[in-house]
């Protein structure tokens, strides 16, 4: 068997992008697996690949050229592969990627969808009338003809269920490679005692990432609940600078930092320091930067949305935030700072980290999606 995955981008986990390292990660595994594995992707600069790390797998780029065609050299690519070959597209609400369905199903080749959260009813809602002009014009048929239809968390599984009822779906999480967490670690804050450092690493999202609800709810520990503590945020661009100006307003930038994007050693070593690390997502498909903290011994404070509440839950990981609102996240924080001073809150960090090695091994999500390619 030869496996395709089709992204929009060019895989490379160096980036803060999820669906990125999601696709490096399974064509990394599969290969490793024995499995003949290629990543395409579809970007403006195809010939720059000079920020790409080394990868044990082959990666085409394509030039992105009209969102109404894909390029002609997929096409010839198209008719090259073998015959037992799959695709996996990892994306919905691309119009390249239903142009490449069209010449899928006209190649007879299969291919599998990951939509990483693109349906989850709260995501749908977003430019909800285009939404549902483009997904019974173009999106069905992108669905309809796939051989299964991969959901990475309940809530999306729930939402594609009203959506495409009659189309094939399996749900498998993603997973997080242990072994690029390796780092060096280094005290960023020294002698603060049992101030916490709450944190959150990611894209820069006011509403879908609920940072505003982050923000207020740690403006009510403030000034409120009277209690010490320091809020960290990592990402950049999107909502970077009405953020910073939300925390002047709430008076609490002088213990909020903003560290702007941060990669490799440096984004590791500022999860590794904090105590607590925050999604408060209002949907999502499954964020890897909670695996990644979770891994690393953080204890995650999380949203149903971020499908992960359950797996928190389960494992004694963390928190849940039930209801998803400020007042909760405030709550939360000051049950992070009393179960701080006796301890129970590291064993959480541990149980973060069991939690990761257990039910997010990449080597048998990869193995499972695998059988769900060789499905008649």
């Amino acid at each position: 068997m030869k496996i395709v995955h089709f992204v929009l981008g060019k895989a490379n986990p160096n980036r803060m992008n999820g669906v990125n390292k999601v696709v490096n990660n399974l064509a990394t595994y599969q290969t490793n697996l024995g499995y003949d594995v290629d990543v395409w992707g579809i970007t403006r600069t195809p010939d720059d690949v000079s920020d790409l790390p080394p990868r044990n797998y082959q990666t085409k780029l394509f030039k992105s050229i009209n969102k109404l065609f894909i390029h002609s050299k997929i096409q010839e690519s198209l008719r090259k592969l073998r015959n037992d070959t799959v695709f996996h597209i990892h994306g919905g609400f691309i119009p390249e990627f239903f142009n490449l369905s069209k010449s899928l199903v006209k190649e007879d080749i299969p291919y599998v969808v990951t939509p990483h959260g693109c349906y989850n009813s709260k995501a749908m809602e977003k430019n909800q009338q285009f939404k549902n002009i483009y997904f019974n014009m173009f999106e069905k048929n992108y669905l309809r003809n796939a051989k299964v239809l991969h959901c990475i968390g309940q809530s999306e599984l729930d939402s594609s269920n009203r959506l495409v009822p009659n189309v094939d779906k399996v749900l498998i999480p993603n997973g997080q490679n242990l072994d690029e967490l390796k780092y060096e670690y280094e005290e960023i804050l020294e002698d603060r005692l049992d101030m916490p450092i709450f944190g959150y690493c990611g894209r820069m999202d006011e509403k879908m990432k609920g940072l505003d609800l982050l923000l207020e709810g740690f403006a009510i520990y403030r000034h409120q609940m009277r209690k010490d503590g320091k809020l960290w945020l990592i990402g950049g661009n999107q909502d970077f600078e009405s953020l910073q100006n939300y925390a002047r307003e709430l008076g609490i930038a002088k213990d909020v930092t903003f560290w702007g994007p941060q990669f490799g050693n440096a984004k590791l070593n500022i999860i590794a320091n904090m105590d607590a690390f925050y999604h408060a997502s209002r949907y999502e498909g499954m964020p890897t930067a909670i695996l990644e903290a979770a891994a690393l011994k953080v204890p995650c404070v999380v949203s149903e949305a971020t499908n992960l509440s359950d797996y928190v839950e389960e494992y004694d990981a963390g928190y849940v935030l039930d209801p998803n609102c400020a007042d909760e996240v405030a709550w939360s924080m000051v049950h992070t700072l009393t179960q701080m001073k006796d301890k129970k809150w590291k064993e959480k960090g541990i149980n973060a980290h069991n939690m990761v090695k257990t039910a997010f091994c990449w080597e048998s999500i990869a193995q499972e999606l695998v059988e769900v390619y060789s499905r008649r």
